[in-house]
């Protein structure tokens, strides 16, 4: 199996670090990194998760979890993992980490019934949380009212797209890692790990 290096992405001024990866040593390895920031403040993950519509079945499987902290972007491909390490399963199960998304009603139940059988304790909505206006927005139109950056947006195509492949596209990596590195920082900036 190849190794996952990390690649480096141009995003509205900074350099998201993205990882993407079937491979138990390196989602430890991320892990194990992201933990140093709880030392220094209480962490905030943005949370997503990925899978292809399959026609007639009405609830698919996930293929795909990505996490953000800072600009560290892990996009694990769930359905190509033999095994997840223990510490993703601890690490999901925290109790002092705020866990956040957005319109993702279904995550946590998705990832409750894949082969892994994920529990992650709690996974707020951002929108919850948000001015009354913000509530039933798109992603574009909330982080362009949180944050002023206009067009970052959750492409139905790539959304629908198939996450199952073994290489994912540019397109896709970038959707999943926008998706979670904007969760992250709304999580921050509504002060999520007080709720």
């Amino acid at each position: 199996m190849a190794k996952s290096i990390p690649k480096r992405f141009k995003f509205f001024g900074r350099v998201l670090v993205i990882t993407v990866t079937s491979q138990a040593s390196v989602i430890n390895q991320w892990i194990r990194t992201v933990r140093y920031f709880k030392r220094r403040h209480p962490l905030v993950v943005g949370v997503g998760v990925q899978w292809t519509p399959v026609r007639f079945e009405p609830d698919p499987l996930p293929d795909v979890l990505h996490l953000c902290v800072g600009n560290r972007c892990l996009i694990i491909q769930l359905n190509h993992c033999k095994r997840l390490p223990d510490v993703l399963r601890s690490f999901l199960a925290d109790r002092e980490i705020t866990f956040v998304g957005v319109w993702n009603s279904q995550d946590k139940g998705k990832l409750a019934r894949c082969s892994h059988r994920l529990e992650i304790w709690r996974l707020l909505d951002v929108r919850l949380y948000l001015a009354a206006s913000l509530k039933n927005c798109s992603f574009e139109k909330i982080v362009e009212e949180c944050f002023g950056y206009e067009g970052v947006r959750l492409d139905k195509e790539i959304s629908t797209s198939d996450w199952g492949v073994c290489v994912l596209s540019n397109d896709q990596i970038l959707q999943a890692a926008k998706d979670s590195f904007f969760c992250f920082k709304l999580g921050v900036k509504q002060c999520l790990w007080q709720v």
